[in-house]
């Protein structure tokens, strides 16, 4: 009975051993993964960081070329009202040459019509001239009686 109660005490306290080993055993299994798991969630966290520094510089390039964009609209819109501007002086402009031009030919005309008044008023003129010339002459041949 002594050797059976060996027996029996060894055989729990192996089974005690045994159990409470391989607990410990699981636990640093558990453990380790844990551990392992932790770093791969440090890593994902390093990499999730980057991709949200990465995202935050895109957004902000794309803020800026927007900003851009709509700067290049203003200053387009501003060409466009200045094209438009000297359209208008353009043709503001040919319209007053238009308006000179007649004038001008309005002008010469008046002032051509004047000059053939006055070379027929010269033409009149030379042809009296020449008749009292005339008269002149036969005053001066014939003998005046008195």
């Amino acid at each position: 009975m002594r050797a059976c109660v060996i027996i029996y005490i060894s055989f729990l306290m192996f089974f005690l051993f045994g159990c409470s080993t391989v607990p410990n055993e699981g636990l640093k299994d558990i453990d380790h993964r844990i551990f392992e798991i932790s770093a791969a969630t440090q890593t994902l966290g390093k990499k999730i960081d980057d991709l949200s520094k990465s995202i935050s510089l895109l957004v902000k390039d794309g803020n800026g070329l927007h900003n851009e964009l709509e700067d290049v609209k203003t200053h387009s819109k501003d060409i466009q009202q200045n094209f438009e501007k000297v359209e208008m002086l353009v043709k503001n402009l040919n319209d007053r040459i238009d308006t000179l031009e007649t004038h001008s030919r309005t002008l010469e005309e008046g002032v051509n019509k004047r000059i053939e008044d006055i070379q027929k008023a010269e033409i009149e003129l030379s042809n009296r001239l020449e008749v009292i010339k005339l008269d002149i002459k036969e005053k001066g041949k014939s003998p005046d009686v008195h």
